[in-house]
């Protein structure tokens, strides 16, 4: 029985990893139409399968089914990214923004990336508002800032690709996604979760395990930290001189 419901998630997970990328690919179409509609197609495909989970009582599923498709929509950004041209910037809200600012960074080591005088506070006000978002959605508001804040870095790591010297694809696709913002995206991914839990609570009934949320509560925190403590010490000492050599700059 445990190996038969192992494999189902195993098979949800898939799912979801597909509907990320498929979702990121027509948000992409639809986006011809209005920039916005990228995070809002990604965000109104992955939340049955979310809220499912959630009304099950599932909080660590609902947040696994959430991290499947958020690395579903990234390899689709960033290989549409890498084919198209950097022409699909204009396609994805704050994109090219973004993608100048980390050049500059990568250029000069000088910008927010790895300045926490910069980043801490722009952080903070992030993390509250994605906070309030899941809280007052059931998750569905805190996928739809999460999708737009995958956009644009995976437009970003897509350039990365078109611009990396011969030779240094792997150490782009290696540094291209620095390892505090994959911790960064586990622990929203996880906070958006448990934030999202009593509305459900309320509308669907749904009965989940106090400890279970507690559990999920701490790995946010640890991993939210962890990013600032990382950011702030290896960005500018180990990611900045990696990505300036693969890039040539």
């Amino acid at each position: 029985m445990e190996v038969k419901l192992e494999a189902e998630e195993g098979g949800n997970l898939l799912f979801s990893a597909a509907v990320g990328a498929a979702s990121a690919a027509a948000g992409l179409l639809a986006a011809k139409a209005h920039p916005a509609l990228p995070p809002l197609a990604m965000a109104l495909a992955i939340y049955p399968e979310y809220l499912l989970a959630l009304k099950e009582g599932r909080n660590w599923s609902a947040a696994a089914r959430a991290l499947a498709w958020a690395l579903g929509a990234t390899v689709a950004v960033i290989a549409a990214t890498a084919y198209f041209g950097e022409g699909v910037g204009r396609l994805v809200l704050n994109g090219p923004e973004y993608k100048e600012e980390m050049f500059k960074w990568i250029k000069t080591g000088v910008g927010a990336e790895g300045d926490p005088r910069l980043f801490v506070k722009p952080k903070l006000v992030e993390l509250a508002v994605f906070s309030l978002l899941s809280a007052v959605s059931a998750g569905f508001l805190g996928l739809l800032l999460g999708a737009y804040l995958l956009n644009y870095m995976n437009y970003y790591v897509g350039c990365l690709f078109i611009h990396a010297k011969p030779g240094y694809t792997l150490t782009v696709a290696l540094a291209g996604w620095p390892v505090y913002a994959v911790i960064r995206v586990v622990g929203y991914v996880c906070l958006g979760t448990v934030l999202s839990t009593p509305l459900a609570a309320k509308l669907l009934k749904a009965k989940f395990s106090g400890r279970s949320l507690r559990r999920q509560l701490t790995v946010a925190a640890a991993a939210i930290i962890l990013d600032f403590i990382l950011k702030a010490t290896v960005a500018n000492a180990v990611y900045q001189p990696i990505l300036k050599k693969a890039l040539g700059l």
